[in-house]
């Protein structure tokens, strides 16, 4: 044998054995398709936005970690669909946390008086979308209503010969005379005496108050008695300090309850 065959053979030997090598060569293996990962990080932002409202994701965490499992197969059908449960479940999840939310803000805004025209549409409004299942459009809208009812006031400048009684009797306050003790209790900086009120005093009017604050001052009204020469002065402190009391005791509870509350 010569040289040159020699090499020949060597040649093809060494070409033999890298081709062999590729033949043992494994490939790589195959992945999920970009609609498939597409799929998983649309779940995986459900559950995160549910988890911020404090909503339980148990459900979809498992059905996010089988749609994982599927993916690795791949099996990209089974995935997606596994993927697509997962924002399924977390938002039915997520709108029956905000119908919870909104029926609660509906009794709320219902335990408010004087709504005007507009206020009650927006009452109206809320209802129809929790009975059509529209949890986060309820709750948006009651919230909405509520904060306005809580903070909605207006300015009463006295004129001469004005009383509370009086000033309670108007159709633009509260249209009702017996309602007086409200204006005393929103004005207690200002009004020392709710039988002494003078020319020029601005006084603050609440024009949504709450139903057992009316029910309390209307009856207190009714049943003042004698208050000529102050008579009924240290009844009208006691009953001021005991509205003031309450309401303190009601705003407590409050910020507590909305502490322990997710976020929205």
């Amino acid at each position: 044998m010569n040289k040159t065959t020699v090499l020949k053979v060597g040649g093809a030997l060494v070409l033999a054995g890298v081709l062999a090598g590729c033949a043992h060569k494994k490939p790589p293996p195959p992945k999920p398709s970009a609609a498939t990962e597409q799929a998983l990080a649309n779940a995986e932002q459900c559950i995160s936005q549910a988890q911020q409202l404090g909503v339980s994701v148990d459900q979809a965490q498992q059905l996010l970690d089988q749609a994982k499992q599927a993916a690795q197969v791949p099996d990209d059908q089974k995935a997606q669909d596994l993927a697509n449960q997962v924002c399924q479940q977390t938002d039915a999840a997520t709108n029956a946390y905000y119908l919870d939310k909104a029926r609660t803000l509906d009794a709320q805004a219902r335990q408010y008086t004087n709504l005007n025209a507009s206020e009650q549409s927006q009452l109206q409004q809320g209802e129809t979308e929790i009975a059509n299942n529209q949890g986060k459009d309820a709750y948006d809208t009651l919230s909405a209503l509520v904060s306005q009812l809580q903070s909605a006031q207006t300015t009463y400048t006295v004129m001469r010969g004005d009383t509370l009684w009086g000033i309670s009797g108007k159709s633009s306050i509260y249209g009702n005379p017996y309602e007086w003790p409200l204006i005393y209790m929103n004005n207690a900086d200002k009004i020392k005496n709710p039988d002494l009120i003078y020319p020029q005093q601005e006084l603050n009017v609440r024009m949504n108050p709450m139903k057992d604050a009316v029910d309390s001052a209307t009856n207190y009204a009714k049943t003042r008695g004698p208050w000529k020469n102050g008579q009924a002065l240290s009844k009208d402190h006691a009953w001021l300090n005991a509205q003031q009391s309450k309401m303190n005791s009601s705003m407590s509870n409050d910020s507590m309850s909305s502490g322990s509350g997710g976020k929205h």
